[in-house]
């Protein structure tokens, strides 16, 4: 092996520090004077105690000891050693063909064990060896270093895990999570879970971390985003991050995953502001027309699947026309407004409220059959009756109200109530009336 080296220096032994420790004073000088002119960065002791000093003060990359010293031995420095860093490669020298020294060698994790006279080049050859894995290692561990520290200053959550458990998030992961080490995220018997919100159409609803970031990885969901907030958030300010995973080529028998937590929070808020433009009434910000009809489909299907009942009301503001003219346009928004507000204050979070033109608004009652509708329009007739408009004073609203038959297409359940609609306008407003089985015919409806 040293024919290979270029004028007798291996440029892996100039990149290592060598503790070489010896009693024997005319060894010890002779062997050093041959290692020096082959290695950069040579310490030197003369017994088990010195030696184990120099290691701690000086922490070399390889340690060379013969094992019969005064005050520690080499197999007892050897020992202490290792307790400090298991990993300090270790080679024996010897003049003892001990089989208890090999053993307890052995036991040690000592890597080489090196019969005295000790031949310069075999021992040469053993520092050689050692010293390009120690390098290789060296190298290995500074690559993973610099990989670490981009990760950990990615803004970005970055995660590993081969599903089942997580091994590594990056730091300002766990910043966000409120823990200052990943050894403190698993000792403390966290997981992710614990920072989840929950929205309605949450893809990771009710399900395990290692369920749902199976789909996440698998791709089985188009756009998974997932709405977490931190040690020192609310619920209420949860943010929203979409998540990305790659596997990791390494020889795994579990194959692991790079998963990128990325808050998109900002498109997210963009893309309510551009989903509210479209659906919302700009005045009122209750849903809009286009809304509402997109919404009577769903609820019809929703009717027929589980056989529910479905009740539409229709109701608009009696002589509204009046108060734009007498009072100006302005008191007319801020009475839409009110009245909005009074409904909406007034009917269950799923019922459907929407502006559905002027001053004529829809409310979609789930699950309520003619009677249930009946009862909900005549206590917002009353409660709107009995509410103060400043400068307008007292308002009324007339009330239509109709239940979804089967077979009928939305149009026609519409138009069922408007017709309700228009006979309380005819007999005399501020009153709520039905399709009942009199107006049947006007609709062909099977009574």
């Amino acid at each position: 092996m040293i024919d290979n080296f270029q004028n007798g220096i291996d440029p892996y032994l100039q990149r290592v520090k060598v503790l070489y420790v010896e009693d024997e004073d005319v060894i010890r000088d002779s062997i050093a004077r041959f290692l020096k002119r082959r290695i950069k960065n040579l310490l030197l002791a003369s017994n088990g105690r010195e030696g184990l000093e120099i290691y701690k003060n000086e922490n070399p990359d390889i340690v060379v000891t013969d094992i019969m010293m005064p005050q520690m031995n080499g197999i007892d420095m050897s020992a202490a050693i290792k307790s400090i860093n298991d990993d300090t490669p270790i080679i024996i020298t010897s003049a003892f063909n001990d089989e208890d020294y090999f053993l307890k060698s052995i036991d040690i994790g000592v890597i080489k064990y090196i019969k005295k006279p000790v031949n310069n080049n075999d021992l040469l050859n053993a520092l050689v060896k050692v010293a390009r894995a120690v390098s290789q290692q060296k190298e290995i561990e500074a690559k993973n270093e610099f990989i670490r520290t981009i990760l950990d200053n990615n803004p970005t959550f970055i995660m590993i895990t081969d599903i089942e458990e997580i091994y590594f998030l990056n730091s300002s992961f766990l910043n966000f999570l409120g823990f200052e080490t990943f050894d403190e995220f698993l000792e403390k018997g966290k997981n992710v879970n614990r920072f989840m919100v929950v929205k309605e159409d949450s893809f990771y609803k009710g399900k395990s971390f290692n369920v749902w970031i199976k789909e996440a990885i698998a791709g089985e969901k188009t756009d998974c985003i997932v709405h977490m907030a931190g040690k020192d958030q609310l619920k209420s300010e949860a943010r929203a991050y979409i998540i990305h995973a790659n596997a990791i080529p390494e020889l795994q028998t579990r194959k692991r995953y790079l998963v990128t937590f990325t808050d998109i929070s900002h498109i997210e808020c963009d893309r309510k502001m551009f989903q509210d433009l479209a659906t919302k009434d700009a005045l009122t910000n209750i849903f809009n027309r286009k809304k509402f009809e997109d919404e009577l489909k769903k609820e019809i299907e929703r009717s027929l699947r589980y056989n529910n009942y479905l009740s539409l009301i229709i109701f608009d503001i009696d002589h509204f026309k009046s108060v734009n003219d007498t009072y100006g346009h302005p008191t007319g928004d801020y009475v839409l407004k009110e009245i909005t507000k009074l409904v909406t204050e007034n009917i269950r979070k799923y019922d459907i409220f929407a502006r559905y033109g002027g001053e004529e608004f829809v409310i979609l009652t789930p699950e309520t059959n003619l009677a249930g509708a009946k009862d909900l329009a005549e206590k917002i007739r009353e409660i709107i009756q009995d509410s103060v408009f400043k400068e307008v004073g007292k308002v009324t609203c007339s009330f239509g109200v109709s239940e979804y038959v089967k077979q009928e297409d939305p149009a026609g359940f519409i138009k069922k109530a408007d017709y309700a609609l228009y006979i309380a306008k005819n007999k005399g407003r501020n009153r709520v009336k039905a399709v009942e089985k009199e107006h049947s015919f006007f609709f062909n409806l099977p009574y």
